[in-house]
């Protein structure tokens, strides 16, 4: 009963309980040893966990100032399962149970010689809930040819994994190549072009039920002079907002796409009145 879907989706909605996820890296004392845990707190601060993840070990000291001394990212959640990249693994981890599932480098480089990046590892990862079946899927983001991006999505149920079009060069991606879920699909912010403004100021999105692309019109205050803007996902509605609004910082909820887009300011915040002490 505990582990059943239902009663994980009821809990959910009844009790919600957000909290703050750190990714955090440790190193042994000789370099040999790097140890990845992912640590849970609450509101209160009452509720503090530490997960082990995984860790990895060499014959010799890891290199001082290079890859090894930088953390993965937390790529995505979904229904209390968050996605982690870290070194060309993919760790996905219900910390409520604790219970991990791991993609291995040689896992995902298995398929790619079939289809033309051999030996490649992602630059990227996203996560997410197909809403029609259930089904939770991880979709794979190549670099090809220096600039030319090709994605997989992967059936985490059935370990299906199938292309997927995904027409947005290397550079277009944002800088953090973090795509957001929400509502079934998971986007991405590209970077704006000043060269196609009118074209390519829009989010990129893949529906995971038919792993098809699209383009989302971004709100009408978003131009390509906006550098400081950020997706994330509340309540399973995608939100926009430009960080670095001032004194008021407005939030934006994609409310439909069809069969036109409709963003709807859901609330603003004065900066000049938060209170830090909340935090």
């Amino acid at each position: 009963m505990i582990e059943s879907s239902y009663l994980a989706k009821k809990r959910l909605v009844r009790h919600p309980n957000p909290k703050l996820l750190v990714l955090r890296l440790e190193m042994s004392s000789d370099r040999c040893s790097r140890t990845l845990f992912l640590e849970t707190y609450s509101k209160d601060h009452h509720d503090h966990i530490k997960i082990f993840i995984h860790s990895y070990t060499s014959p010799v000291p890891y290199p001082i100032y290079s890859i090894y001394d930088t953390v993965g990212q937390i790529m995505g959640s979904c229904n209390g399962i968050v996605c982690i990249y870290d070194l060309g693994y993919i760790y996905l981890i219900n910390p409520a149970t604790r219970k991990l599932g791991i993609l291995s480098p040689e896992f995902l480089r298995e398929n790619t010689a079939l289809t033309g990046w051999s030996n490649e590892l992602p630059i990227s990862v996203g996560f997410g809930r197909d809403m029609v079946t259930g089904t939770y899927k991880v979709i794979l983001v190549y670099l090809f040819d220096r600039k030319v991006v090709k994605t997989e999505a992967l059936n985490l149920e059935n370990g299906e994994r199938r292309y997927v079009c995904f027409p947005i060069s290397y550079d277009r991606i944002g800088n953090d190549k973090r795509s957001f879920f929400a509502n079934g699909s998971l986007y991405w912010l590209p970077k704006p072009d000043s060269l196609f403004t009118n074209k390519l100021i829009k989010l990129a999105a893949i529906d995971l039920h038919t792993e098809t692309f699209r383009y989302v019109s971004l709100p009408t205050w978003y131009t390509k002079e906006s550098k400081s803007v950020y997706l994330w996902s509340l309540k399973d509605s995608l939100c926009i907002t430009d960080v670095l609004q001032n004194p008021s910082l407005d939030v934006w909820s994609l409310q439909q796409e069809e069969p036109s887009v409709k963003w709807e300011k859901i609330f603003s915040v004065n900066i000049l009145k938060v209170s830090w002490s909340m935090l």
